[in-house]
């Protein structure tokens, strides 16, 4: 059975819901804030080692992004390329202290906003998709496929850690079985950007990894566990692997990096699976046991890679 996005929150009534789970989830306890508090909320990019406001910086990416849609810059997507040439960075060999693992993700890890037209409006509108990380100085990155390939899509742009914003400029190559996707940010040619080595194997069952990711929006969130196993999906398209962690993410995540001691990416977020106790398949499930959470092996991104 093929897993529906993460980044596109649906509550199914099957044994294996995809996404999120429950009710949503109260923003801490406090009592909810007042009009006149909102009223103040201004678009405001975030800083490097300071907290922000969630709400503040999609105010900061869409206004932002918009100025890039004015400019010509953002374009709509293709997807038919598989392979690209690319000098990917090697892994390190030694092992890093997590606030190191954690500062190296944030900084090379994106927030990808959309912009989109529904049904036959004729106005843009716009929408925090998912996550991305950067795979190369230059500003190649990649993602889950289904993060970028919406029918009504018409762009995307990219928020790094530091509050810049760039234009995704086109898809390099992606594997629609394995739901991954290479794509090239529109970068000034002095720009180089921090970037992330991909592991080149399965990390092992057992080993300690952690996910960078932005569940339900709540921007550059670190959580921490460890590779449970290593699975495939039989379908008639063909297998599709995973890598089973027990870090967690949710809706929002897809796309970003689930990292190893080295930080080194060894998957990339893809999806989640629900098993409740007791499920006829028919009726709404309220007896929730546990959340699997998949990721795509970062072996299968580098397969898509040729070496100039």
């Amino acid at each position: 059975m093929k897993a529906f996005s993460i980044s596109i929150f649906c509550a199914l009534l099957t044994a294996l819901a995809w996404g999120a789970d429950g009710p949503a989830a109260v923003k801490g306890s406090a009592p909810a804030k007042s009009k006149e508090k909102e009223a103040k909320l201004v678009a405001r990019a975030p800083v490097t080692g300071q907290p922000f406001d969630d709400r503040e910086v999609e105010l900061y990416l869409e206004a932002e992004g918009r100025k890039l849609l004015g400019g010509e810059r953002i374009k709509k997507l293709t997807f038919e390329r598989r392979t690209c040439a690319l000098r990917l960075a090697e892994p390190v060999g030694e092992k890093l202290a997590w606030p190191e693992v954690a500062a190296r993700a944030e900084a090379a890890t994106l927030v990808l906003g959309e912009f989109y037209r529904e049904g036959k409006s004729k106005e843009l509108q716009f929408s925090v998709a998912a996550g991305a990380f950067v795979v190369g100085e230059n500003g190649v990155c990649a993602t889950s496929q289904h993060v970028a390939k919406d029918r009504g899509s018409r762009g995307f742009v990219a928020m790094l850690r530091d509050g810049r914003v760039f234009p995704v400029r086109e898809v390099l190559a992606v594997d629609p079985l394995n739901d991954v996707m290479l794509f090239q940010l529109d970068l000034p040619a002095d720009v180089k950007l921090p970037a992330l080595a991909l592991a080149p194997a399965p990390a092992p069952v057992g080993s300690p990894v952690a996910v960078m990711s932005h569940p339900d929006d709540r921007f550059f969130m670190l959580t921490t566990g460890m590779v449970a196993r290593q699975t495939v999906w039989r379908a008639a398209a063909g297998d599709e692997v995973f890598m089973t962690i027990t870090a967690d993410f949710a809706k929002g995540s897809s796309g970003c990096p689930v990292l190893d001691e080295r930080g080194t990416v060894v998957g990339i977020v893809n999806n989640t699976e629900s098993i409740y106790y007791d499920d006829d398949g028919k009726k709404k499930q309220l007896d929730l046991q546990m959340v699997v959470k998949n990721a795509t092996p970062s072996w299968v991104v580098r397969k898509m890679v040729t070496v100039p």
